[in-house]
């Protein structure tokens, strides 16, 4: 370290240091009122402090992505529900047949990204949703490392997903596919209901569609959640658990999803015959006892892979062409709601979403085709 005297009186104090980008000699300097021995040692530890964050910042730069993943990791996983996390290290096994774990973060530019999204959509067999939720990953991966200032940019916002032909005109087939008419729900649940050891599974069915909860929303709820013709959503069972006696409620999916639903009056039957039911064979069936509960012995409801199976099973027995899941009553719901010209806020509310894109998808696409229906009966008057 050496030190200049300024005109101004005061005094100037210089380290030299290697650049570890360059490998050339560099210097760096602070400027205090005094050139005591005092304001040495003072020069000294803030000129050391100004060469340590360089180093650190090369040190940074030289992270693999295999180490970057796993320090972000940590932190989703402190951040975000099971069901969430659990999604990502299958994505990520797609990600690193690219970028592989031992690449510098540093030197991952947008041709790898696009790589990534060619190999699996583009070129590849997966759909552009999937595709889009594994980009997402590695954007919030690399925005991570932009935070630690290991590089100045994300590669992956410029990078644009682009649906094939063939996909485009099938997305527009597939929302009606999406949902179920009035008369398909009637006919589905008449089925369930007809067959004695599917009662459960009819009441299940029947409820979501005259509520649209989420499936994992009505496994959570519990009998003091029932009140006054309404019931209260504050939670969701995480069934991705591998029983479900450990299964654990959890915070609901969003700000939004923490609500109140009016019951309409199928639905408040529906509650009554369970918990009556619940009440006779379950000793001790309380407050804080799910409603729908399956296995009486030890008060678990029914897994989705069950309701799931019964209603592929039904599928195929009724002959309807379209995929029949727990989720498609949630849709139907709205679908249903949209038909009788309730306002889309009051529909996302009720089944709560703040901006959800199928949502608004079937909202819209229910709604053009009561106009164009009206249009029709205008023109063959």
């Amino acid at each position: 370290m050496w030190v200049e005297q300024l005109l101004n009186g005061k005094y100037k104090y210089f380290e030299r240091y290697k650049d570890p980008y360059t490998e050339k000699w560099k210097r760096v300097s602070v400027t205090l009122d005094s050139g005591s021995s005092r304001a040495k040692k003072e020069a000294q530890k803030l000129l050391d402090v100004k060469i340590g964050k360089k180093e650190i910042n090369v040190l940074q730069s030289d992270i693999t992505f295999g180490e970057l993943y796993a320090q972000w990791f940590e932190r989703y996983k402190k951040k975000n529900k099971r069901s969430s996390w659990i999604k990502v290290p299958p994505m990520m096994d797609h990600i690193y047949k690219i970028i592989s774990s031992d690449m510098l973060v540093r030197n991952i530019d947008e041709a790898l990204v696009r790589q990534v999204t060619d190999k699996m959509y583009t070129f590849g067999d997966y759909s552009l949703n999937y595709t889009k939720q594994t980009r997402t990953v590695l954007s919030m991966l690399l925005n991570h490392a932009v935070e630690l200032k290991i590089i100045s940019n994300n590669p992956v916002a410029s990078v644009r997903l682009e649906p094939k032909k063939v996909e485009e005109e099938k997305k527009k087939r597939l929302i009606e596919d999406k949902y179920l008419e009035k008369e398909e729900i009637d006919l589905l649940i008449k089925h369930l209901y007809s067959k004695p050891r599917k009662i459960m599974h009819a009441r299940i069915c029947e409820f979501l569609s005259l509520t649209g909860l989420r499936y994992g929303e009505l496994q959570a709820l519990l009998k003091k959640d029932y009140f006054n013709g309404s019931i209260r959503v504050n939670g969701t069972l995480d069934y991705t658990a591998v029983r479900l006696e450990d299964a654990k409620i959890t915070t609901p999916k969003n700000f939004y999803s923490n609500r109140t639903v009016s019951l309409p009056e199928r639905a408040i039957e529906i509650l009554d015959e369970v918990i009556m039911e619940n009440q006779v064979l379950i000793p001790g069936y309380g407050e804080d006892d799910y409603i729908f509960i399956f296995n009486k012995k030890k008060k678990t409801p029914l897994g989705i892979q069950s309701i799931n199976a019964t209603l592929h099973e039904a599928e195929v027995e009724l002959g309807i062409q379209k995929k029949l899941t727990s989720h498609i009553f949630r849709h139907s719901h709205v679908s249903l709601l949209s038909e009788r010209n309730i306002p889309l806020k009051a529909i996302m509310e009720r089944v709560g979403h703040g901006d959800a894109k199928t949502t608004i998808s079937i909202y819209n696409h229910v709604t053009k085709k009561s106009k164009d229906d009206i249009l029709s009966a205008l023109n063959n008057l």
